[in-house]
């Protein structure tokens, strides 16, 4: 599948494909399509890791021992 929308970015100075996200260093358009469809357009994959019995993170609080307020007068 080719890349159908590809946009300027000015802040990065580079051609993106709105699809899947793809970008090019080419200046003129015609050259940032042609190293854009040398591959497909499509969105990446990204694998999640599902949490299993036993594995989930636990976050561990501390809380300091008998803490006793001090006054700055003093």
């Amino acid at each position: 599948m080719t890349h159908l929308k590809i946009v300027w970015n000015f802040n990065t100075k580079q051609w993106f494909c709105t699809t899947c996200g793809r970008t090019s260093d080419h200046v003129i358009e015609h050259e940032a399509r042609v190293e854009l469809n040398q591959f497909d357009c499509q969105l990446p994959y990204v694998e999640t890791v599902d949490s299993r019995s036993g594995e989930e993170t636990v976050r561990l609080i501390k809380k300091p021992f008998k803490m006793e307020l001090k006054n700055e007068a003093d």
